[in-house]
């Protein structure tokens, strides 16, 4: 009917929300709604259950979350990802140091990540600046690692700039985001140079008389190996000179050559496919999943339940 009375439980107009402000048209004016949201006596709390504690590996669980989700009833059990005590206290810095360092972690993985990392992206979706930043792929995601020196003309990239002209190493990284800090990059840099066993390999190279004529080598994990044992420089990676072959490689192993100018996909089901994209995660070297891989009773591992174990919040953090 028309011209009604207003409903008495509810006297303000159809354009005002609770408080008494005209409530917002535009689809713009709309997203601060929950944002400027004020408290109301009638709306009731809900509070959700407290999480459950897994007790084969201490994962804390949400409310209806299954108890298969972790470690699949003690049947998968991942060691703690090892992280040396001075990435760990960027981590943890709670300074204005520490907050830049995190905020812009992505930024500094990527200038220190060994592969590069290939996406369609949908530019359908919001804008960063027209909203909350959404990331989505058209069809699969990939890595490729390119030659160990760069063409003529071109500046080092990826894993080029801690073989070639390393003396200006920090400015090849401040090339590619000059929004970084000088300090914590030369940080991150002694800390993978100690640590990174991919990275001694490169220095290595580095310091070769024939680095026109170097091949690397890159190794998949051995077959023997336990998944908490951390990698050598030895096992990850064989340098080869002049005429030498990949005689003693593998389909999985991967191939790189000094100066060929080419991209070699890095395969997503191979241990090393983590740890050369995510250098500050995995800053040991520590091998990811891979086809081969098993749980203590011999069954072999998923790659989902691989990640969903290690991705649990257990005491807050999983990184030890």
């Amino acid at each position: 009917m028309h011209g009604g009375p207003a409903n008495p439980e509810h006297p303000h107009q159809p354009n005002e929300i609770e408080d008494g402000s005209p409530a917002p048209t535009s689809r713009t004016g709309r997203r601060n709604i929950a944002r400027n949201y004020r408290s109301s006596d009638n709306v009731r709390v809900f509070q959700l259950p407290q999480p459950t504690i897994c007790p084969h590996c201490a994962a804390r669980l949400f409310h209806k979350e299954t108890k298969n989700l972790c470690c699949k009833l003690g049947k998968v059990i991942l060691p703690a990802i090892p992280v040396p005590p001075q990435l760990l206290a960027l981590y943890t810095d709670q300074t204005t140091r520490g907050r830049h360092f995190r905020q812009n972690i992505r930024a500094y993985n990527h200038v220190f990540s060994f592969t590069s990392m290939g996406v369609t992206l949908d530019e359908t979706l919001p804008a960063f600046n027209q909203g909350l930043y959404t990331f989505r792929a058209h069809g699969a995601i990939y890595h490729k690692i390119g030659s160990l020196l760069p063409t003529p003309g071109n500046r080092p990239r990826f894993l080029q700039m801690f073989i070639y002209d390393t003396e200006h190493e920090t400015s090849h990284r401040l090339a590619e985001n000059n929004g970084l800090d000088t300090e914590i990059l030369n940080e991150i840099k002694d800390i993978l140079d100690t640590h990174n066993p991919y990275v001694k390999t490169f220095r290595q190279i580095a310091q070769h008389t024939q680095l026109q004529s170097c091949q690397l080598l890159i190794r998949e994990r051995p077959s023997t190996d336990r998944q908490y044992i951390l990698p050598t420089a030895s096992q990850v990676a064989a340098v080869l000179v002049g005429a030498e072959d990949f005689a003693e490689s593998t389909d999985r192993d991967i191939k790189v050559h000094s100066t060929s100018g080419h991209l070699t996909t890095v395969r997503e089901y191979s241990g090393f496919y983590d740890p050369l994209q995510y250098p500050l995660l995995l800053s040991q070297g520590t091998f990811g999943w891979d086809l081969a891989l098993q749980t203590d009773q011999g069954l072999r591992l998923s790659c989902c339940d691989y990640y969903a174990c290690l991705l649990q919040v257990i005491n807050f953090t999983t990184i030890g």
